[in-house]
């Protein structure tokens, strides 16, 4: 199967200043990639990249097996066939939805029975059918993203590139037309790149998410396997919260730790240190031991909340702060005991 897309070794820098260092990923067709990271990691330089308004130093990009970009091949924009919307606004506001979604066809402008035909398939893919007559101003924000998403659809690219297409909206309206867009995308069988801050977005609607950090992909993997299976510590912190503490494998599958000795994940050698790493979640508080494993605790201050109850408490010399959505009563300066649900990760040679 040929990529949708394929970036090999992509590397660009601004006054000498590396902001896309060695990128290497690949697409396939019909697949939604997103990429995350802090601001300033290089995401969006690497979408620009990718649409031809950066040019990068050194790598290659190419599409359905098409060269676009290499150390000599340089395509203009016009002739690679991206999808980029223009989330947000409408690209003419003197012209109506449906004379904005012919926009994008190009030259046709949506004269022919053919084009008239796609540009209505558009307007009923994203659920605009009854604004194809009103004009920009007449739209709201989440109307005008759909409107984006039918133009850019319209003239059929082979990929869709997306640059935090929702943060503008607000909540609600955000997550509709996000499940919206997704659906669109899926139902037109297009491949997608999103830019994302938002790791609950990227996990719940990603084929794969690939994590950047300085330039850097740290790992590129389906969002299940990014969040069990993390390869690195900055990924693993970043994609969802962690309590992590310095710790030394032992022979028999565990670590030692502040928390005492727990059982880990991991393939290193006994007596490597490196930073262990416990997902909140696998954490349960009880009034007595059971036959998991189990850390005594004092409690120290129970809030309640609307969805979990706050919890600090103190083992050992660590003191820890957890939000558990269903935790039993217990008094402050009760004895209680913590449960870990599964083995906590081992990161080598990360020591906090």
């Amino acid at each position: 199967m040929t990529a949708a897309l394929h970036i090999g070794h992509l590397s660009k820098s601004f006054q000498n200043t590396p902001v896309l260092n060695d990128i290497s990923l690949s697409l396939d067709p019909g697949e939604i990639l997103f990429i995350i990271g802090a601001s300033g990691c290089g995401k969006t330089t690497l979408l620009r990249c990718l649409a031809g308004f950066e040019q990068p130093d050194s790598g290659e990009i190419s599409l359905s097996g098409k060269t676009i970009f290499s150390k000599n091949t340089n395509l203009p924009v016009r002739e690679t066939t991206f999808g980029l919307p223009r989330t947000g606004r409408c690209s003419v506001p003197h012209l109506t939805v449906y004379r904005n979604i012919a926009y994008g066809l190009g030259n046709g402008k949506g004269r022919t029975a053919q084009e008239r035909q796609r540009i209505e398939a558009m307007l009923e893919l994203t659920g605009i059918s009854e604004l194809a007559g009103r004009y920009p101003h007449e739209l709201s924000g989440g109307q005008q993203q759909r409107v984006a998403l039918a133009r850019a659809l319209a003239p059929d690219p082979e990929l869709i590139l997306l640059d935090e297409p929702f943060s503008a909206l607000d909540e609600q309206l955000r997550r509709q037309i996000r499940e919206d867009m997704i659906a669109a995308l899926r139902a037109n069988g297009k491949s997608a790149v999103f830019v994302s801050h938002d790791r609950e977005e990227a996990l719940q609607y990603a084929d794969r998410i690939a994590v950047m950090k300085q330039g850097r992909i740290l790992q590129t993997a389906s969002p299940h396997e990014l969040y069990r299976q993390p390869a690195d510590l900055d990924a693993v912190l970043f994609i969802g919260e962690g309590i992590v503490f310095p710790a030394a494998l032992n022979a028999d599958g565990t670590a030692d730790c502040r928390l005492g000795r727990l059982p880990v994940q991991s393939g290193a050698p006994a007596g490597t240190r490196g930073t262990l790493l416990i997902r909140p979640e696998q954490f349960s508080l009880h009034p007595h031991s059971a036959p998991v494993v189990s850390i005594h605790a004092v409690v120290l201050k129970t809030t309640p909340k609307a969805r979990y109850t706050e919890i600090s408490l103190r083992a050992g010399q660590t003191v820890l702060t957890l939000n558990l959505p269903s935790a039993p009563t217990l008094s402050d300066g009760i004895s209680a005991v913590l449960h870990l649900d599964g083995p906590a990760l081992f990161f080598p040679g990360n020591t906090l």
